[in-house]
C-alpha cells in the first residue's frame, strides 16, 4: 500500500467518514463499517522491534484498530501435541474425537443470522459498574504507558460488542472485563493484568463461566478495586 493511501485511510478509521474535495464539488461520506485487516511481517518476526517496524505499518494507523493480535507459531510441546493429534483425528478413521453435526447447537448460518440481528437491534449502554471498570482500566495504562483517548473508546465499543453478543442493552461489569481481556491482548497496549497470553495459543475452557469469575477477581484486585472479598 502507498504510504499517500495509508494516510488517506486516518480519517474514515479514526472519525469513520471521507472527505471529498473535487471539481468544486466538497462533501463528507460516512464509513462506518468494521475493519479487519492481515498482514506478514518484514520477513522474519523480531520481538525485540517495536510492531510498526515489523509490520511496515505506521503507528498512528495502528493506533487506530481497536486489537491488534500477533500470532506467532512458538515451540510449545503441549500446544503442539494438540495441534498435532487434532490434523491426525481428521484423517483417521475413528470417530471418538471428532465432532459430531447433529449435536452443534449453533450452525454456522445461524449464528451469522445471530450476529446480523443483535448488531442492528441492540444500542447498549454503560452501566456504573462497567463505568467504573473501563475508567480505572483506562486510567492504569494512561500512567503506564504513553495511551491516548482511542483505548477508551477501544474498550467502549468493546464492552458494547460483547454486550450485544449476550443480547443486552447495557454494558454490564462482564462486558467491561471481556474488553479488557481484548486488550490485554493486543499488541498495541502494554499489558497490565498479564493473563490474556498467546493468541494463538488459547483455548475453549470446560468451564467458560468459571473461568471469567477467575478472570474478573484477578483483574478487579489489580485494578484495586476489591477490599478483601468484597467488591468495591
Amino acid at each position: 500500500m502507498r504510504e499517500h493511501d495509508r494516510i488517506a485511510i486516518h480519517e474514515a478509521m479514526e472519525q469513520q467518514t471521507i472527505s471529498i474535495v473535487k471539481a468544486g464539488l466538497v462533501t463528507t461520506l460516512s464509513t462506518r463499517t468494521t475493519v479487519f485487516g492481515a498482514t506478514n511481517p518484514k520477513g522474519q518476526y523480531d520481538p525485540n522491534e517495536c510492531l510498526s517496524v515489523n509490520t511496515t505499518l505506521s503507528g498512528p494507523l495502528l493506533s487506530r484498530f481497536d486489537i491488534v493480535l500477533v500470532l506467532l507459531d512458538t515451540k510449545i510441546t503441549g500446544w503442539d501435541e494438540i495441534v498435532s493429534q487434532h490434523i491426525l483425528n481428521e484423517h483417521s478413521d475413528g470417530k471418538k474425537d471428532k465432532a459430531d453435526d447433529s449435536n452443534v447447537k449453533w450452525t454456522l448460518p445461524q449464528l451469522k443470522r445471530y450476529i446480523n440481528y443483535v448488531k442492528k437491534q441492540f444500542k447498549p449502554v454503560l452501566t456504573k459498574e462497567a463505568e467504573r471498570v473501563i475508567s480505572s482500566y483506562y486510567h492504569r495504562q494512561r500512567q503506564s504507558a504513553r495511551t491516548t483517548v482511542r483505548m477508551l473508546e477501544s474498550l467502549i465499543r468493546l464492552a458494547q460488542a460483547h454486550a450485544r453478543l449476550l443480547f443486552r442493552n447495557e454494558v454490564e461489569q462482564l462486558d467491561a472485563m471481556a474488553a479488557i481481556l481484548c486488550i490485554e491482548s493486543s499488541k498495541t497496549t502494554s499489558p497490565i493484568v498479564d493473563i490474556a497470553g498467546n493468541a494463538l495459543h488459547s483455548i475453549f475452557t470446560e468451564d467458560p463461566d468459571e473461568e471469567y469469575k477467575t478472570q474478573e477477581k484477578i483483574i478487579l484486585e489489580e485494578l484495586g478495586l476489591v477490599k478483601g472479598s468484597l467488591l468495591l
